[in-house]
């Protein structure tokens, strides 16, 4: 390959700007999404959700390893504006903002504006509450008027209740279970009996 000595300069450049533009993406091509969502007024957001409270963020951790994209976000509560709300209340969100989920800082006031969202399926459903930064919640010690007044939340944590009634279920099926159990039982000594009675008449 004949290059003459003028030529390669301009050559040595455009190899170059390859190099700096062109690898990096095709070693990282994947493009990074970002949480969008249009703004909502307090009203709406309050008219859309099924719990608004106010309270503070005491404690921020991942639900479990299976479900690593996911938060628990614990608020210690001090005034429900709608729906059931504990004193102690569990709501979760995505784990990143690129996912629209809320990032709150642990200390900070916030209202809180949630939805109930059903997990699991049969006996093992559960009710929780969900947010996200879409949800138009609110960083402030100071809840709106807009609200309205306030109730006090209810004793207890909510994902203490949520444990409760998965033990009440469990503990039901297992009393429902061995009560089949008993019957057949029952129904099978039963037949015996009649079955040897029968025999032993002339």
């Amino acid at each position: 390959m004949d290059v003459s000595w003028t030529r390669l300069p301009r050559i040595l450049v455009v190899l170059l700007a390859l190099g700096l533009f062109g690898v990096p993406g095709l070693v990282h091509p994947a493009p990074a999404y970002a949480c969008s969502c249009k703004g909502v007024s307090t009203v709406d957001a309050f008219r859309n959700a099924d719990a608004v409270f106010h309270g503070r963020l005491t404690e921020k951790s991942a639900r479990s390893p299976s479900s690593a994209h996911r938060a628990d976000l614990r608020f210690s509560v001090d005034a429900v504006f709608k729906g059931t709300v504990y004193g102690d209340q569990v709501v979760s969100s995505a784990r990143n903002s690129g996912s629209c989920g809320l990032d709150p800082e642990i200390g900070t006031d916030w209202v809180i504006f949630a939805v109930e969202s059903v997990e699991g399926t049969g006996n093992d459903t559960v009710n929780r509450l969900v947010t996200s930064a879409c949800s138009g919640n609110l960083p402030t010690a100071n809840a709106p008027a807009v609200l309205g007044r306030p109730t006090a939340p209810l004793q207890g944590a909510s994902d203490r209740a949520e444990r409760s009634t998965q033990t009440d279920r469990l503990v039901s099926r297992g009393l429902l279970i061995a009560g089949l159990g008993l019957v057949g039982l029952v129904f099978v000594g039963g037949a015996g009996l009649g079955l040897m009675w029968k025999r032993r008449r002339p």
